[in-house]
């Protein structure tokens, strides 16, 4: 018998419902127990080969920070965090890098093999906690059922968000218990953000397929009309799964990390990163910014880290070109953002714009979205490189006009 327990399917929320239901009438000491054993199920349903890689995963993180823990040796433990990398990394390119790269440079033959669910979610999520294991910010767990459910809690396991160790840990050693106002706000956002994915996202996603499959039968406007649309049906599908992942986690008693917060509303790309995925943006800042800064690549200057940062941003998505230009695009307009801010000011200044500010921020909010963060969902959203080239053709070549 198959199971879908994907968020929009009925039966994920009987699934939901039938785990609040024992969760909260058995005792405390077992409650780990059946939230891991609901989380492995919910995996199962999905990809059951490829359990075994969350299983590794788990096993090698943590005994390797338990390692960290009773070693007293710097050595030692410099090892025992190597070691625990080079293994999910090693997990992480195979399955997610492998065969893009084969496919665009040819120089290897690709794998058969598809991308384990969630994989960089739990992989950057275990990275995190060794580093801080590491750096000694906490204790490693000593409770391996506690530390799995960590790693695979189901609310967050697909699409996240990145759960900070120091944030999640906590809430799991110790019991919640059932709250009528957290299920009502449960129930409020699982309903916001079925709306969001199945009344907007899905109903989008065919207008931007049909212009993104066909580039050659579009023309410039309405290419341009559907990047517009693109944005935001990534946006309410990410968003909308992000909701629906928070309200699960409120009934059974538990706090997720926030991962939006009116991207769209920022004024500049620096602001729209600190509102878009803001679990992943926190993970990339502490644990890729913040550490190169006392290593030799500080020698790039905090602009080259920043372009390095948002290198590694635009890879997580993808071992494509395309993503490289996604991350490079972003990282590019916040280094601009910085240098620029200084003289933005004084030309506001100098125009007289300044003193109306309500009218200057609704300018930069419309700048920041139409002009910086709409255009390389042109990358993002394209199937292929081809496929990107040709809508840029579009865009800058076939008039502005829609198609006959």
């Amino acid at each position: 018998m198959s199971f879908d327990l994907s968020f929009t399917s009925l039966q994920y929320y009987l699934f939901l419902l039938i785990t609040a239901v024992v969760y909260f009438q058995i005792s405390v000491r077992f409650r780990s127990y059946i939230l891991l054993a609901a989380s492995y199920f919910f995996y199962l349903s999905f990809e059951p080969r490829y359990i075994i890689f969350i299983l590794a995963t788990t096993l090698i993180s943590f005994l390797s920070a338990y390692l960290m823990t009773k070693f007293k040796s710097q050595r030692l433990r410099l090892t025992a965090l190597m070691f625990a990398l080079c293994f999910e990394l090693l997990l992480l390119g195979t399955t997610k890098y492998w065969n893009p790269i084969a496919r665009a440079t040819g120089l290897f033959s690709t794998l058969d093999i598809l991308v384990p669910l969630g994989i960089s979610f739990y992989t950057f999520q275990t990275i995190g906690y060794l580093f801080d294991v590491y750096r000694r910010r906490i204790v490693s767990e000593n409770n391996f059922a506690r530390y799995a459910l960590f790693i695979s809690f189901f609310p967050h396991l697909i699409a996240g968000p990145i759960e900070p160790a120091q944030h999640f840990l906590p809430q799991l050693q110790r019991p919640s218990t059932f709250n009528k106002k957290a299920l009502a706000l449960g129930v409020l956002l699982i309903v916001y953000g079925l709306f969001k994915k199945i009344v907007i996202a899905d109903h989008l996603l065919p207008i931007v397929n049909l212009i993104f499959a066909e580039p050659e039968k579009h023309h410039g406007l309405a290419t341009a009309f559907g990047l517009f649309l693109a944005r935001y049906e990534i946006y309410c599908d990410f968003s909308g799964y992000t909701d629906i992942a928070l309200g699960s986690a409120q009934i059974l008693g538990f706090q997720l990390s926030p991962n939006f917060n009116c991207p769209f509303f920022s004024s500049t790309i620096t602001e729209y990163w600190q509102r878009w995925h803001m679990s992943l943006g926190h993970w990339i800042r502490q644990y890729i910014f913040y550490p190169l800064v006392s290593t030799p690549f500080s020698r790039l200057g905090v602009h080259g880290l920043v372009l390095l940062t948002f290198l590694v941003l635009g890879l997580w998505h993808g071992g494509t070109i395309n993503f490289i230009i996604y991350g490079l695009w972003h990282g590019t307009f916040v280094v601009l953002d910085g240098k620029t801010k200084k003289y933005r000011l004084n030309l506001y200044q100098y125009i007289g714009i300044s003193t109306y500010p309500k009218i200057l921020k609704a300018i930069n909010i419309l700048f920041t979205f139409f002009l910086i963060v709409v255009p390389p969902t042109l990358f993002f959203r394209a199937t292929s490189f081809n496929n990107s080239v040709a809508l840029l053709k579009n865009l800058l070549y076939t008039g502005w006009k829609f198609s006959d």
